[in-house]
């Protein structure tokens, strides 16, 4: 239990508003392996990184549902939480080997599942997760959001928990860590609004409202950040991500956008405590992960360079004109 304490409070640690935990986010174990050899690069921020970990450029590891769904040939609406757990399971060891706290995404903790999920990931090796706002997956632990007719991005459109609602599960989720071994897990909790902006048909207004609302509650209710992003077309404008900074305290997270969008460092001078990529790396040729983590991770931008990956960021929405993540 101490361990894992101590590597949760470290997690949380890093979530430091105007520098922000920058985490290229992994999806099996040869991601892992390319990803965590970053630290051990003569380029690293101190020549002893690779006998001191956490001393390099990256310092913590986060999975990506959507990357971890495409790797087993499913769409992320379909992963279930016993192949997302298996994947965790395996590469769990390897993060702890590299002296590095672990963060992983859980989808929307598969509904009335979450305590048990939470107990489950912490078991595992986890001392963090991102848990979402839209109903995804469905109440069968063993089953995958495919049953409860998925809508657009993976999601049902626009079904959103309740606010006090998913405060009550973000707070059981903590619970459950810690009953499970792990007190201070680190909940990045994310809301999709922005995302499903189309589905929902709320004004930019009423979008931004309701962000806040959101934000504030889960912080309230024990998360260290709150997440957001844009999509099919829409993307995060910078006013927005300004708005967002200014009114959670900088307690935000957001995903870094494709060539031409904000940088990290950009995104670090406007406020945000944590920058991640979600499923974007899974994209790019083998070849390619390293150099664009070691930008990232060095403050630039998210650089396209396969067309696969290009078509993917449209999806998502980080390429829209309007958008800058």
């Amino acid at each position: 239990m101490a361990q894992a304490n101590t590597s949760a409070a470290r997690l949380a640690a890093l979530h430091a508003p105007g520098n922000p935990l920058v985490l290229p986010n992994v999806w099996d174990t040869t991601s892992l392996e390319t990803i965590t050899s970053i630290n051990k690069e003569p380029s690293s921020s101190s020549s002893s990184s690779a006998d001191s970990p956490g001393e390099g450029p990256l310092k913590a590891i986060a999975t990506a549902s959507y990357a971890i769904a495409k790797s087993l040939g499913i769409q992320d609406a379909e992963l279930t939480f016993a192949q997302n757990l298996a994947r965790i399971q395996e590469l769990a060891p390897l993060v702890h080997n590299a002296g590095l706290p672990l963060s992983v995404d859980i989808q929307d903790g598969y509904g009335s599942k979450i305590e048990e999920c939470v107990a489950a990931v912490v078991k595992a090796g986890a001392v963090g997760a991102n848990i979402e706002d839209v109903v995804l997956a469905s109440d069968d632990v063993e089953g995958g959001a495919g049953a409860g007719g998925v809508g657009v991005g993976g999601h049902k459109g626009g079904e959103f928990y309740g606010v006090e609602e998913q405060a009550s599960r973000i707070r059981s989720a903590i619970r459950a860590a810690e009953q499970a071994g792990c007190p201070g897990f680190v909940v990045n909790a994310r809301h999709d609004g922005f995302f499903l902006q189309g589905a929902t048909g709320k004004s930019d207004e009423e979008v931004m409202a309701e962000a806040v609302t959101r934000g504030k509650a889960y912080l309230d209710a024990g998360a260290t950040t709150v997440f957001f992003w844009g999509g099919s077309g829409r993307g995060l404008r910078t006013h927005e991500v300004q708005t967002l900074v200014k009114e959670l305290g900088g307690r935000v997270a957001v995903m870094l956008g494709a060539k031409g969008r904000l940088s990290v460092k950009e995104l670090a001078d406007i406020g945000v405590a944590r920058i991640s990529v979600g499923p974007s790396l899974s994209f790019l040729s083998p070849g390619d992960v390293k150099g664009v983590a070691m930008r990232i991770l060095g403050g630039g931008a998210l650089v396209e360079i396969c067309c696969e990956c290009k078509r993917h960021n449209a999806e998502l929405g980080m390429a829209s004109a309007s958008a800058v993540l």
